[in-house]
């Protein structure tokens, strides 16, 4: 009785010894298969970083060796021309990054990701495992990657990767600046310029710029792929997240509803209501903002982004020939309903006139009330 109580212990040590590697002993046995993964994504693009620091980490933590994941940079040629490559060959019905291909899968965005990738690893390996993607040149691309990818690039680095259309980005920027300089005071040259042209003269120029940021506003709510022309990268400049207001927003659709604010405030003071001061001074004062903001973005183009959009571009120079053709009638009207403001650009000498001014106009204004 002695022997078989001790005989049945030491069964029941055995069992438990070998319960205990069940679950090892098929992760041993599958060890040798290996799953390779492409992630293509932006440095710029924060549906990219969520994949990147929250759904790759633990995958990559959870199937060790057992799964390979080449991180492929879109804003760099090499990156680039694979992810073209990708969406030629495979023809993924979204179209942009975050993008993983896997075998012959393609999942796009942050939450289609985290949901099939995982689906696609286990179904992969219990198949033997899955290579790369047959795309050409990705042998060569993955094994440029030896060291850990670098999200951060210099400006030099920023700007060579596509050097000719930044270059024109710099160029159109200075052209912008300058405008700036040209309208942030009355001048007098404002005033012959407004004469000379004839009033469709300003719509036409709404109407390109209008014409620009819807298509900039196809292409971010549909996701579809930027025609961009010799020069420029509009799809990188899109993805980026720059181009979305507080995430979600695309920032084109907010420049629709700009330019069709200034096109109807210009339309119904030049043939409907003429010579509103009032409207006026409100197509300069959206105009010059809207100058501003295209400041901010063509400078971030070149020198953050590191692409160049030509629809971006257009708009701007749009709205700079807009504030140009405005400044000539909305300068005086600004100065007579709204004369706190050109206190505020009054050149030294002349500040003092205008302030006397101003009170005049103050002290009427309480006489008539």
């Amino acid at each position: 009785m002695r022997y078989r109580v001790q005989l049945l212990g030491l069964v029941l040590i055995v069992m438990s010894f070998l319960s205990g590697f069940h679950g090892v002993i098929p992760v041993m046995a599958q060890s040798e298969e290996v799953v390779q993964v492409v992630y293509f994504y932006s440095p710029t693009c924060p549906h990219c970083n969520v994949v990147k620091a929250e759904v790759l980490p633990p995958l990559e933590a959870r199937y060790g060796e057992s799964l390979e994941i080449a991180h492929l940079d879109t804003s760099l040629p090499q990156g680039q021309a694979l992810w073209q490559a990708a969406v030629e060959r495979y023809e993924p019905s979204l179209i942009g990054v975050p993008m993983i291909v896997i075998g012959d899968k393609v999942l796009v965005g942050s939450l289609e990701i985290p949901q099939q990738l995982p689906i696609y690893i286990e179904q992969y390996l219990l198949a033997g495992g899955v290579g790369w993607p047959d795309l050409p040149g990705i042998e060569t691309a993955v094994a440029d990657l030896a060291s850990p990818v670098n999200d951060t690039a210099t400006l030099r680095t920023r700007f060579m990767r596509d050097p000719l259309g930044n270059s024109v980005s710099v160029v159109v920027l200075v052209a912008l600046l300058i405008s700036i300089v040209l309208v942030i005071r009355p001048r007098r040259w404002q005033q012959r310029l407004t004469t000379r042209l004839p009033n469709w003269a300003m719509l036409v120029v709404l109407t390109i710029g209008l014409a620009a940021a819807i298509y900039l506003s196809y292409v971010d709510t549909t996701g579809a792929e930027a025609f961009c022309g010799p020069v420029g990268d509009c799809n990188t400049v899109q993805q980026s997240e720059y181009a979305f207001i507080f995430g979600f927003l695309p920032l084109a659709v907010v420049g629709v509803i700009g330019y069709l604010s200034i096109m109807g405030v210009y339309v119904y003071n030049t043939w409907i209501r003429p010579d509103s001061d009032l409207l006026h001074a409100a197509t300069f004062l959206m105009s010059f903002f809207g100058l501003g903001v295209s400041v901010f973005l063509t400078y971030l183009q070149p020198f953050v982004i590191g692409a160049t959009c030509a629809w971006c571009l257009t708009s701007a120079l749009c709205m700079m020939a807009d504030t140009l053709m405005s400044a000539g009638k909305g300068w005086p009207a600004v100065e007579r309903r709204l004369p706190f403001l050109a206190l505020l650009v009054a050149p030294a000498g002349r500040s003092g006139a205008r302030r006397a001014r101003y009170a005049r106009r103050r002290r009427s204004a309480r006489r008539f009330r």
